[in-house]
């Protein structure tokens, strides 16, 4: 608020007040969801202090546990995914915060349906096994893990592909298929490594080689910064249509989920939903298959119990 001229911040904090909470009238993501004609939502909590922010365990708990979450059915309004602080982790804390995230899942099992994990913004590489027991407390609790791939244009984001591209995650995925003894976790590469061509098409083999590797379909509408050659490339068309055709293309439309990169402002959720669902219908996927994009396939994944709705022609 300091940043801002007089006039906006007199009225700054009041403001700030009104967008951070979901349930605020208007500007909430509860209210942008419903704009958007969305009956349900999955919120993330986030530990990316160095780039976008973060929303704790805590808070997301808070939202979750709120009178206010709820719908004319029995399921909530909103299911929530938590994370973990990698900031100074050792091995003194490495337990403690393991043990806490998992706690939230046996506490509230109807509720917390997933792990958010974001590398390339808790500046951790793929490939590093100090932080893989993250995999095993997913295996033992049952949850998918979500991992955001993908070039990030977000100031402090780590951009070496190491940190990024889900090529480094395959031994992982391999370890948690259910059939080496670790257990199986469900990995959802978000943004199908938007932004960089390579990362891009490691996203869609991995999806196609392994039977637990799911695609998210968020932050598509930008265009690509990085080449299959490495190097920069100028563009200005979305992702999404290539994406979206290829999951076709490849036999994966049964993992692929939709889902958008935040409200960033009033009307987004809504905006990205049409625009992904006429970019479906471009491509040839029937009403069934859009159905189970939007909601069946992430109801499946997580064992939500509620009725998705038809998408509109």
């Amino acid at each position: 608020a300091a940043n801002l001229p007089p006039a906006f911040a007199l009225y700054a904090p009041e403001l700030f007040d009104r967008l951070n909470d979901p349930y605020a009238p208007h500007v909430g993501i509860a209210a942008q969801t419903e704009l958007a004609g969305v009956d349900h939502a999955v919120l993330y909590a986030v530990y990316t202090q160095h780039t976008t922010g973060y929303f704790t365990n805590e808070a997301l708990e808070a939202v979750l546990l709120d009178a206010r979450n709820a719908t004319d059915g029995d399921a909530p309004w909103a299911f929530g995914f938590a994370s973990i602080d990698f900031d100074g982790w050792d091995t003194d804390v490495a337990g403690e915060r393991l043990e806490a995230l998992r706690s939230y899942f046996v506490a509230h099992p109807q509720l917390f349906k997933g792990i958010k994990l974001a590398h390339a913004h808790q500046q951790v590489p793929f490939t590093d096994p100090a932080y893989q027991g993250v995999y095993q407390v997913a295996a033992e609790v049952g949850v998918p893990v979500l991992l955001h791939t993908g070039f990030s244009p977000f100031p402090g984001a780590a951009t070496d592909p190491a940190y990024y591209d889900p090529l480094g995650l395959e031994a992982v995925i391999t370890t948690f298929d259910g059939e080496h003894g670790a257990g199986r976790v469900e990995f959802v590469l978000s943004h199908v490594g938007q932004g960089d061509a390579r990362a891009v098409a490691h996203a869609l083999d991995l999806a196609a080689a392994h039977d637990n590797v799911w695609l998210e379909l968020s932050a598509l509408g930008r265009p690509l910064a990085v080449g299959l050659d490495g190097e920069p490339v100028t563009s200005t068309e979305p992702q999404y249509p290539y994406v979206i055709a290829q999951i076709r293309a490849r036999g994966l439309i049964a993992r692929t989920l939709f889902a958008t990169d935040g409200p960033q402002f009033s009307g987004a959720v809504r905006t990205y939903l049409q625009r992904i669902v006429a970019g479906m219908q471009d491509a040839g996927y029937t009403t069934d298959e859009i159905a189970a994009v939007l909601a069946g396939n992430v109801s499946r994944l997580c064992g939500m119990d509620v009725a998705p709705s038809s998408p509109e022609e």
